[in-house]
């Protein structure tokens, strides 16, 4: 008995040993915290401090060592010092062990940007006395060394004197990106009740329309309201580009840019500029406030890529607004706008969130959150000079809920129409709550639209407002701009509002591209996984088409695609520079051989000056062949023109490419009948009926009418007015 109680004894002893000793190799100390008191341990092997929280800290000699790298808005300063710990710390210190407290209280302060590009061993000098004031009031000596490590780019922030020293103060400005607004939707709503803020907006201010430019694709407009020029200057052409190095298709990105944009002039006047979310933005350039790139948010991956935000030091921040957009678009968000929305519809996750109505307003409601909550976080602590915030909703909501919208169109049924008819209307007045959120900031305030869109009468019926072939006929020529606090002179038009921004923020007008640099290009992708999901982005949203190659056909020697080049010959189209236009849609199709589009508009174009008529056409039936939108009208339409023995020829080589299309049968039959052919048009509207197309019944009767088959042809009238009894028919 004795001896089990020495063994207990003895097993107690050791136990009480291994719960209060510790054993710590030398040149390290062990700090323990509970609540003010600060107690270290030194020897190899020391007593535990019961109920306090610990951390581990190097030495040397009889000292703490701290080291690491903190973080301020646009730079890191590397931070180290040997310190004694006082024996209480005051009772502002924060919370935590030892270690992680230390490092909360260790700050950086904020240093005029122009000492840190001219005097950075000074700035690390006066970082490293405002440090040591701080810790020696809370007890603790220090001798501090700090290296302030600016980020890349940062020597781009640095003003041009020049332009400078002719800067003008003004109130900050607010600009407000919406992409696809439309007075004819938005009126409507201002007049209900429905935008308030916009209201006010447009009564106290200014507004009017503003005239887009052609191709009115989103890189290339937001490229050219923010440069003020044409994209042929600007090189901003397509949605996407080829990688320099690795020769594969990738998103647009903002080296790609030859001229400086509204935040660029700003830099070089010393004044400050954030932006939330334009197109070509990634990788994000040098600006004094923000920058947070269009890459920062998808739908398919959530870790971004490096260079999303600038500085870099701000990208934690952004991406944790992304965090909490996400979570706050819950299921009662989404029934606040589709009550009828159910459980299992919520919890899906297509891989295109825009397969479907519900999917794609999660979307959109996400993404309009991230940058509201981006904007105005940021904006509470900081009011820069400019500040642009871009929403993309707006002309997204209109592609996915238009159709729906009301006057009902007939092709959509009752029972979508009563589902998803005020989607629109709800969205919008979200938005004008969004408006309102900026008001507060003692701003002039600046809206804009790329383009308008078709919400009321006059809606595609019959063409998809998602496809990538015919989602662009959606889109209206006229934009919407509203200037509130302010009375610039207004724009002309899309490029002009450049230069209200510029003349609202104190800019000389001068030639600013002479200061001009290129953004540095992005770093590579850690893996070519993230830009083939920016891909599957963009097809998903309809801005590329599903069938388009991920490498050139030909060698190049620059990064354009063929999309480019089509966008280029187009402008230059417009331009009437027709030999430049011609070429540049050549370089399209070597690039691209099943470009359809390019095909179409190269035909178009050689039609037009009359040039080449036999490559025209082939081009045309070739376009028709790879999948063009109104190919059969196009090539009608061509026919009726020629007025000749080219048009049956046309006629004879389309039909002969695709002999199905019931217009273009029932439209060579027509013309076989002008020319006494009876029986050949027969043949054509026959092949046409099995579409159970009205007209080609209809037209068969005609023909045999016209072969003295009176029976037949009254056949063929009935059931052509079985089809469609609005057709005007002989008895």
């Amino acid at each position: 008995m004795r001896n089990l109680i020495v063994f207990i004894a003895v097993l107690a002893a050791i136990l009480a040993a291994a719960f209060l000793f510790r054993v710590q190799p030398s040149g390290t100390a062990t700090v323990f915290r509970s609540g003010s008191r600060v107690i270290v341990r030194t020897t190899p092997l020391y007593v535990r401090a019961i109920g306090a929280a610990s951390c581990h800290a190097p030495m040397i000699g009889d000292r703490l060592v701290f080291e690491g790298d903190v973080p301020n808005d646009q730079f890191t300063t590397h931070i180290r010092f040997t310190y004694t710990t006082p024996p209480s710390v005051p009772a502002n210190w924060p919370d935590g062990d030892w270690c992680t407290s230390l490092a909360t209280r260790v700050r950086v302060p904020a240093m005029p940007l122009l000492d840190l590009l001219d005097h950075r061993r000074e700035s690390g000098d006066r970082i490293a006395a405002a440090i040591e004031q701080d810790l020696r009031a809370a007890g603790i000596l220090a001798t501090i060394s700090a290296r302030v490590d600016l980020p890349p780019g940062f020597e781009r922030l640095r003003a041009v004197a020049e332009v400078a020293r002719r800067v003008e103060k003004t109130r900050p400005v607010i600009f407000i990106g919406l992409d696809g607004a439309d007075w004819q939707l938005l009126d409507g709503y201002m007049a209900s009740g429905a935008m308030p803020n916009l209201k006010r907006l447009v009564t106290e201010g200014m507004r009017g329309p503003l005239e887009t430019e052609l191709p009115p694709l989103s890189p290339l407009v937001w490229t050219t309201i923010m440069t003020g020029v044409s994209p042929l200057q600007h090189q901003i052409l397509d949605f996407t580009r080829f990688n320099p190095i690795t020769h594969e298709k990738e998103p647009i990105t903002s080296d790609e840019r030859r001229a400086p944009a509204i935040w660029n002039m700003l830099t070089y006047g010393g004044k400050s500029c954030a932006q939330f979310g334009l197109w070509a933005t990634y990788a994000a350039e040098p600006l004094q406030a923000i920058n947070v790139s269009d890459r920062l948010f998808t739908f398919l991956y959530s870790n971004p890529a490096p260079a999303v935000v600038y500085p870099p030091q701000k990208q934690s921040w952004a991406e944790q607004r992304v965090h909490d957009a996400e979570k706050a678009i819950d299921f009662a968000r989404i029934r606040e706008f589709l009550p009828s929305v159910t459980d299992s519809e919520f919890a899906a996750n297509p891989a295109n969130p825009y397969a479907n109505p519900v999917s794609a307003l999660r979307r959109i409601l996400v993404d309009t959150e991230i940058y509201r909550r981006l904007s105005l976080d940021y904006l509470q602590t900081h009011v820069p000079d400019l500040t642009i915030v871009y929403f993309e909703g707006t002309d997204t909501i209109g592609h996915e809920f238009a159709p729906f919208a009301p006057p009902k169109q007939s092709q959509i049924s009752q029972a979508d129409y009563d589902r998803y008819s005020g989607v629109p209307e709800k969205y919008f007045r979200y938005i004008d709550t969004v408006i309102g959120d900026y008001f507060k900031f003692d701003a002039v305030i600046v809206i804009a639209s790329d383009h308008g869109f078709r919400w009321t009468e006059g809606r595609p019926a019959e063409v998809s407002s998602t496809a990538t072939a015919t989602a662009a006929k959606w889109h209206r020529n006229e934009g919407i701009f509203v200037v509130w606090g302010a009375k610039p002179q207004p724009p002309k038009g899309i490029r002009e509002i450049c230069r209200v921004l510029r003349e609202l923020t104190g800019l000389p007008e001068l030639d600013y591209a002479r200061y001009f640099q290129r953004a540095a290009p992005p770093p590579a992708p850690a893996s070519r996984r993230a830009s083939d999901e920016d891909l599957a982005k963009l097809r998903a949203l309809g801005y590329i088409g599903s069938n388009e190659s991920t490498r050139s056909a030909v060698p190049q020697t620059d990064t354009k695609t063929g999309g480019a080049y089509n966008n280029a010959g187009l402008i230059l189209r417009n331009e009437h520079r027709i030999d430049e236009a011609i070429a540049s849609f050549e370089h399209a199709i070597a690039i691209e051989p099943h470009y359809a589009s390019a095909m179409w508009n190269l035909s178009e174009t050689l039609f037009d000056a009359n040039r080449d008529l036999d490559r025209a056409d082939a081009l045309l039936i070739s376009a028709m062949q790879n999948g063009l939108a109104d190919a059969a009208r196009f090539i009608i339409r061509r026919s009726i023109a020629y007025k000749n023995a080219r048009s049956l020829r046309l006629l004879e080589e389309a039909v002969a490419a695709s002999p199905n299309n019931p217009e273009m049968l029932i439209f060579r039959g027509r013309y076989r009948m002008d020319q006494r052919d009876c029986a050949g048009a027969l043949s054509d509207f026959l092949i046409a009926e099995k579409g159970n197309n009205a007209l080609a019944f209809a037209s068969a009767g005609l023909a045999q009418m016209c072969l003295g088959d009176l029976g037949a042809a009254q056949q063929s009238f009935a059931h052509a007015r079985e089809l469609d009894p609005t057709l005007k028919l002989p008895r």
